[in-house]
């Protein structure tokens, strides 16, 4: 039940903001350095949005599968929006926002050994400028209940 829950908020308030994109989206690869679940490898994609009244808000999906010791398996989804705003003097733009996190883990091997659980994100974010179409940058992200309690991220945009 609770998962419907959080599922149908995600949907009505993603979906809202997924309509006013603007432009195509961007894919982009990334390493993550987790505080329970050492490092692990990613994809992420950013859709720029453009409501009303705001200047730099995406909205970024992106997906962690991490190495635990074996035998054990580990993953994170990740769904945030996130504003973005100008370093005063300084060509590096900086973001911050939220969203939501679902993780799941499991044992190789044993059945109903899962365990999926579902939180909420508060993201920080660095975008530093290139003269070409890559788009590097590195991301802070508490998460609040669901997956672990603190992701670095390291990665490039496409």
């Amino acid at each position: 039940m609770r998962i419907r829950t959080v599922a149908a908020v995600a949907v009505f308030t993603l979906v809202p903001a997924a309509l006013a994109a603007q432009g195509p989206p961007r894919l982009g690869g990334q390493i993550s350095f987790a505080e329970d679940e050492n490092a692990g490898l990613g994809l992420r994609l950013e859709q720029r949005l453009m409501p009303a009244g705001v200047q730099d808000l995406r909205l970024m999906v992106d997906f962690d599968y991490f190495f635990p010791s074996s035998p054990f398996n580990y993953w994170e989804l990740n769904a945030d929006l996130g504003w973005g705003f100008a370093l005063a003097r300084s060509p590096i733009g900086m973001y911050v926002g939220g969203g939501l996190n679902m993780a799941r883990s499991s044992v190789s091997g044993v059945r109903s050994s899962s365990v999926s659980e579902v939180g909420v994100n508060v993201i920080f974010g660095l975008r530093f400028p290139t003269a070409t179409a890559f788009a590097p940058y590195v991301e802070l992200r508490p998460e609040l209940g669901g997956g672990n309690r603190l992701v670095l991220t390291a990665g490039i945009m496409f």
